[in-house]
């Protein structure tokens, strides 16, 4: 938990000493909004997890994302000096002005093909600009990520077979600035805001060099999640479909499409270790315990998560 010293602190060196700051989220519940006008999103990070010279690294590519057109929330200056601000020995943090819009939810008459087909177009112009990318910090290589460091005995033995098995794959899929360059890494449904007919793109801060179909398959992966396998299969073509339609408007699939269905699967596999290894199960209510425990079987007992090949 951050404590309230911390708080007033980031209120104090951006000079709202009388506004509220309030917990709104995040993986590790360190971003926080300020009511002012307008309204102020700060990220936290610990040194021990994200370093500053990373931090900076993400920044510069949501700048360069920005001047070339795509809407994104790109941080504020903190007294015309800095874009990152010591807060303690371990922690700083990063301001950004709220970016309008809301999220979608999979029940509103807006989520729709158009709105596939836009989310699809963002990313196909996001994979199109990397190639052009130049920026004094690089993005991280996908292997770097301390996932893929894990000590994986204490998972299930047939859990960690696929998760080896998976990463022998990706290691012998070819690299190609077609295919390869930076993602945004976690483009789901709740990374973007709606607003007008108009998406931006929030939270870049598992953007690394990957796989453009990761990203892809991320994207049909986290959307198809609600739905129950005897509807996921037939929403999962459609929600494809007027993707890929909008991504192929601006960046070629040639060298892409071959690899989805694969990595669909491996999200799934990724996501389950993933929140095994980082959730706090004393924290976790029983309908988590239980999703979890379902993803598990699910990977036990089924190669494909989807039920079909889009592919």
């Amino acid at each position: 938990m951050i404590s309230e010293t911390v708080l007033s602190r980031i209120l104090e060196l951006l000079n709202y000493p009388s506004e509220d700051i309030h917990l709104i989220g995040g993986y590790f519940n360190n971003v926080y909004e300020i009511s002012a006008v307008p309204p102020i999103v700060v990220k936290i990070f610990d040194r021990g997890i994200d370093s500053e010279e990373k931090i900076m690294s993400e920044i510069a590519w949501t700048q360069f994302l920005k001047e070339n057109g795509v809407h994104v929330a790109v941080p504020i200056l903190i007294g015309n000096e800095s874009y990152i601000y010591s807060l303690t020995e371990e922690l700083f943090f990063v301001a950004y002005k709220k970016v309008n819009g809301r999220h979608i939810d999979i029940n509103h008459e807006d989520w729709n093909d158009k709105l596939f087909h836009q989310w699809g177009r963002g990313m196909g112009t996001m994979h199109s600009l990397s190639k052009l990318y130049k920026g004094k910090y690089g993005r991280p290589e996908w292997n770097e990520h301390p996932m893929y460091q894990l000590d994986m005995n204490h998972f299930d033995p047939t859990i960690k077979e696929k998760w080896e098995n998976y990463l022998v794959g990706i290691h012998s899929i070819h690299k190609s600035k077609d295919s390869y360059g930076i993602i945004h890494g976690d483009l789901h449904q709740h990374n973007f805001l709606y607003d007008k007919g108009e998406l931006a793109f929030i939270d870049f801060g598992d953007s690394e060099c990957n796989w453009f179909a990761y990203d892809i398959a991320i994207a049909i992966y986290h959307a198809s999640q609600s739905y129950a396998m005897d509807k996921r299969n037939k929403f999962a073509s459609s929600f494809f479909n007027a993707f890929i339609d909008g991504y192929s408007m601006v960046n070629s699939v040639d060298e892409t499409l071959n690899s989805i269905d694969f990595f669909v699967n491996f999200r799934h596999l990724y996501s389950f270790v993933y929140h095994t290894q980082y959730s706090d199960r004393t924290k976790l209510n029983e309908r988590q315990l239980q999703y979890l425990e379902d993803m598990k079987l699910s990977i036990l007992n089924h190669d494909s998560y989807l039920g079909v090949r889009l592919v």
